[in-house]
């Protein structure tokens, strides 16, 4: 079977596996070749994906995983790739801190252009009538 991930920031990942196993808040679910067609919400948890003796993990926040025709599809807010489940959480803390510093970030310029805006606009007496 196949799986694809795909984030909201373009990242993707395919691959074949074997089988796959879904943990979320609900608890565990496998899915093998030929399994019925499903929809699951993951909001935080993990995908393993295994081939032969190779694991890879997947952690993912706010998922649908969809699972038809032996191909599973995973839509996610954000999903980090490891060897092992530690190495796919740190990846993904380490993605998160980041995003929330570029937020951070993004939100200073914003305040800054903002308040110059006002300024300017304040300056050119901009919207208010002069009579002549």
């Amino acid at each position: 079977m196949k799986f694809n991930v795909l984030t909201q920031l373009g990242q993707s990942y395919q691959d074949e596996i074997d089988y796959a196993v879904i943990k979320n808040d609900q608890g565990e679910m496998g899915i093998l070749n030929d399994h019925i067609p499903i929809v699951v919400h993951v909001r935080e948890g993990h995908l393993k994906f295994v081939k032969g003796q190779h694991e890879t993990f997947l952690v993912v926040e706010q998922a649908v995983v969809e699972f038809k025709e032996n191909v599973i599809t995973v839509l996610a807010l954000e999903a980090q790739l490891g060897q092992t489940l530690d190495k796919a959480k740190q990846a993904f803390e380490k993605k998160k801190k980041e995003r929330l510093e570029l937020t951070k970030k993004e939100n200073v310029d914003f305040s800054k252009l903002e308040r110059e805006l006002k300024e300017n606009i304040k300056k050119s007496k901009a919207g208010q009538f002069t009579q002549r």
